[in-house]
């Protein structure tokens, strides 16, 4: 298949002084190599890339031989990291060829074919992510159409969508993301194989979807991507004891709001209030057995984040904190004004009271005098 060649201008200042020298050091000793993948789409909608990949005809052993500051990672297919600083590395890959093989399970088995450019391009998931760029002439090569459908907006998987699924059900949840990140229109042939496949996420392990998770909810979109996943499917495979109310679209709404103002978000949050109406169903159901009720809440907290880690992995520091939230809502609830004052010096106040608020301002209308009383006490 003939690519098509096109000559781009972009502003200079986009691209990554480091992974200009890698580009230029490897072209230099006779190695074809491109950058490749999101960066090359987020130059061409004129946003800065968070990171920059690199894909050449070298071997990993080659590459880690011409960069002194390297290392070699991976088993399944080796990549090289170059390092830069302490925090900054820039990944660079050998072209791939062939298909990825996956266990029952999802764990990729085979996946360390090399290739060439042609066949690496046919390995990549979504057509606005099969690009590449050579500095040499100044032109993004495109063998899939990508230059069409990222000017279009639309997402459009590289093959058949439902075997591309197949290998790596992962691409469905990337599927939204994009969507969501690029204000793009997810094609109906790939909308369709989501809905058919969604299952397919039981097959990966719950440590890899907290990855994605992370990924999903850490931008301006998210509640778009809430009711996309929802609408598609697969939330129900993410975080099936979730259902949308105004307390999680109030969450969302306030977790893109800080992340636009430049302000921190942590993903214990998020977790808390995904999960809250569960461990309320659930302290609810075992509520006459004969405890305490902290007691009562630690274990239907416990019972929660169990069947949650099922689908996608807690951390125990994540987990921890997450019953802190929910333990101290009762303390906040039915506060001891002699005891104010040490309550707000606990590490997870902040937290509990954001999260004390958010309810307040959503689905538990009644606690707003006592959300205020926090407000006010801490002035």
């Amino acid at each position: 298949m003939s690519p098509i060649r096109q000559k781009v201008k972009f502003d200079k200042k986009l691209l990554d002084q480091d992974a200009l020298k890698i580009l230029k050091k490897l072209n230099k000793s006779g190695h074809e190599t491109y950058l490749v993948g999101g960066c090359i789409r987020d130059i061409l909608l004129g946003h800065k890339p968070k990171d920059f990949d690199i894909a050449t005809s070298a071997t990993p052993e080659q590459i880690h031989k011409l960069f002194k500051r390297s290392r070699i990672i991976g088993r399944r297919f080796k990549l090289v990291h170059i390092m830069f600083s302490a925090r900054k590395f820039i990944e660079v890959a050998t072209f791939r060829a062939g298909k990825v093989q996956t266990s029952n399970d999802g764990l990729v088995l085979r996946d360390n074919y090399y290739g060439t450019l042609e066949d690496d391009v046919f390995r990549r998931d979504f057509t606005v992510n099969g690009l590449y760029y050579d500095i040499k002439k100044s032109e993004v090569i495109d063998y899939v159409g990508g230059l069409d459908d990222l000017k279009a907006l639309k997402i459009k998987m590289i093959g058949d969508p439902s075997e591309r699924f197949e290998e790596d059900p992962v691409r469905m949840i990337r599927a939204v993301r994009f969507r969501a990140k690029l204000n793009a229109n997810i094609e109906s042939q790939l909308i369709e194989a989501i809905q058919t496949n969604s299952q397919l996420l039981v097959k990966i392990p719950p440590a890899r979807l907290y990855e994605e998770v992370i990924k999903l909810f850490h931008n301006e979109n998210s509640i778009e991507i809430f009711h996309e996943l929802d609408r598609l499917g697969l939330l129900r495979h993410l975080f099936s004891q979730t259902k949308e109310n105004p307390f999680v679209d109030s969450s969302l709404i306030n977790t893109s709001e800080r992340i636009r103002n430049g302000n921190s978000v942590t993903f214990t949050f998020l977790f808390a209030v995904f999960l809250w109406s569960a461990v309320n169903k659930r302290f609810n159901q075992i509520s006459k057995k004969n405890k305490s009720r902290i007691e009562l809440m630690l274990q239907a907290s416990e019972d929660v984040i169990k069947k949650q880690t099922q689908q996608v992995m807690m951390p125990r520091w994540l987990s921890s904190r997450v019953k802190d939230i929910w333990l101290m809502q009762y303390q906040l609830e039915n506060y001891n004004p002699k005891k104010s004052k040490a309550l707000i010096r606990n590490p997870r106040f902040r937290m509990a009271y954001d999260f004390l608020v958010l309810r307040s301002e959503s689905i538990d209308k009644d606690l707003k005098a006592k959300a205020e009383y926090w407000t006010n006490i801490q002035k």
